[in-house]
């Protein structure tokens, strides 16, 4: 083989690893991405269950849908303390939603509650937060794994010893009486 030829191998070479590295950065940074976004959810949802918690107290709203509520945000609170992630945390935090939308369904007026209005306006902040926390973090998952499905990924184990991020689905809408809050 000429000399030329092993120059050109080795250039290739070098470029190719370089390509790795890259690779690997940008995989790196995703999954820094995904465990951010991740942490942005807990907080704002560890947010909503305080405002929540507060809501169950104020004895103005529906008994029934108080105690729902507060039923909820403990199931939510005893879940969040396991520190493991698992399929029902997304089920309770969907009921906690849930108990949201029943409290402020359509024909909620924050105009008969006037002692309440911040606390209510808090809730629906909280409500808008934690959807857009959730929308981050399952664009940022989704793009980690897209870039982990590429071959060169798996074939060279780029990913590293980082888990598999996992797409997050609970019910997140902002109940119809805080939209416009």
């Amino acid at each position: 083989m000429q000399t030329s030829n092993w120059v050109l191998f080795f250039a290739l070479l070098i470029l190719f690893a370089v390509y790795l590295s890259n690779v690997a950065g940008r995989l790196d940074r995703l999954h820094l991405k995904v465990e951010n976004a991740r942490n942005a959810l807990d907080r704002q949802l560890a947010l909503r269950s305080a405002i929540c918690s507060e809501i169950a107290g104020v004895e103005v709203f529906d008994k029934n849908l108080r105690n729902r509520l507060a039923n909820s945000i403990q199931a939510s609170i005893s879940e969040e303390s396991l520190d493991i992630h698992t399929q029902n945390e997304w089920l309770i935090e969907s009921e906690v939603t849930k108990a949201l939308c029943e409290l402020f369904d359509k024909s909620f007026d924050i105009n008969k509650f006037p002692n309440h209005k911040n606390l209510i306006q808090e809730a629906a902040g909280a409500a808008r937060r934690v959807k857009y926390a959730l929308t981050f973090y399952n664009d940022a998952a989704s793009s980690a794994l897209k870039v982990r499905k590429r071959w060169i990924v798996r074939s060279f184990k780029l990913f590293g010893r980082a888990s598999m991020p996992v797409l997050i689905e609970f019910d997140d809408q902002i109940p119809h009486g805080l939209e416009y809050f």
